[in-house]
């Protein structure tokens, strides 16, 4: 079973019941350094994406989609359509999914509009590169990155003539992250996050942790770059978290799973140059802001700019969290 899967059953058993009170703060054990090579990029104007457009990147490969398009869980939306009424276009990555035995057909009945919506599915393969289509499906691999667009005819094909292959995407973001093959390691350069003056952009990275399929090193999930005012507010954000690391419940999980499925790192642009904070927040132990010097307890303030839009977070480990992760949740 992928750590991803495990994981899901960890948060759907929190989620029916209680998982005991939060335990103390604690913070991650120190791990090696380790440092990623200086990337350039940002979401400045790109010729290539049309107006009103975004990039959404997974794994390698980015692809454009309508501006007005929500984000959400593309396993679900995909392989269960014949569950839940909802079909509002989106962008869809991984996620656990209910196990409804939606009926087959000729063509498969995942491939039409009618039933799935507008949605542009991002997943990882291990074919080769190729297209196929069937249906209102129009299926792309690339890089080891799967691709599937259900969309009207003239639409979906201008979805599908954006895809391409990028090394560092339009956030800014590297396609891998030493820290995503080992989540013990922190930053290679330590800055303390309090001494950051003069942000002027984040890109927010999201990786998996050592799930590296077939393609090598863990590669991107999503990403999402702030600039600006909304850069400085968001760091600044981090730097009032209480020192200490957590919410943490070490008893509770195996060692081997303790950090999680995921972790995000930010790229800050500052008036110290380019320096990373590590946040991890989807496992019972380790949870914190990790600048390489300090850890701090993560907060529904300081990690809400961080796990917005195509970086929400479908699976984590912990109710305690649910508050800080999902403070909207009921």
């Amino acid at each position: 079973m992928r750590r991803s899967a495990a994981l899901a059953l960890t948060l759907m058993v929190c989620g029916m019941s209680a998982c005991g009170s939060p335990g103390p703060a604690g913070s991650p054990e120190p791990g090696p350094s380790v440092a990623v090579p200086e990337s350039a990029g940002s979401a400045s104007a790109d010729p290539a994406l049309p107006a009103g457009w975004r990039w959404e990147s997974y794994g390698g490969v980015e692809v454009a989609v309508p501006g007005d398009w929500g984000w959400g869980n593309g396993s679900q939306r995909l392989s269960q359509w014949c569950v839940g009424p909802t079909k509002e276009p989106m962008v869809g990555r991984p996620g656990a999914a209910t196990l409804a035995g939606c009926p087959g057909g000729e063509p498969d009945p995942a491939t039409l509009l009618a039933n799935t919506g507008p949605v542009v599915g991002l997943d990882r393969t291990p074919d080769p590169d190729g297209v196929r289509d069937e249906g209102d499906q129009t299926t792309v691999r690339l890089n080891g990155v799967l691709v599937t667009v259900n969309a009207p005819a003239e639409l979906r094909g201008r979805i599908v003539k954006t895809i391409r292959r990028v090394d560092v995407d339009s956030s800014g973001c590297p396609v891998t992250h030493p820290i995503a093959g080992d989540p013990r390691h922190r930053p290679a350069k330590p800055v303390e996050v309090t001494s950051l003056a003069e942000v002027s952009g984040v890109a927010a990275c999201r990786f998996p942790i050592d799930d590296a399929g077939e393609g090598g090193q863990p590669r991107l999930i999503s990403s999402l770059r702030l600039d600006g005012a909304a850069a400085s507010r968001a760091i600044q954000a981090v730097a009032r978290a209480p020192l200490g690391g957590g919410p943490d419940r070490p008893a509770e999980c195996l060692p081997e799973a303790s950090y999680g499925s995921e972790l995000i790192v930010l790229l800050v642009t500052s008036a110290a140059g380019r320096s990373e904070v590590v946040v991890r927040y989807s496992g019972c132990d380790h949870n914190a802001f990790d600048d390489g010097v300090t850890v701090r307890s993560l907060t529904a303030e300081a990690i809400a700019p961080f796990i917005t839009g195509p970086n929400t977070v479908l699976e984590f480990s912990g109710s305690d969290k649910m508050p800080i992760i999902q403070p909207s949740a009921k």
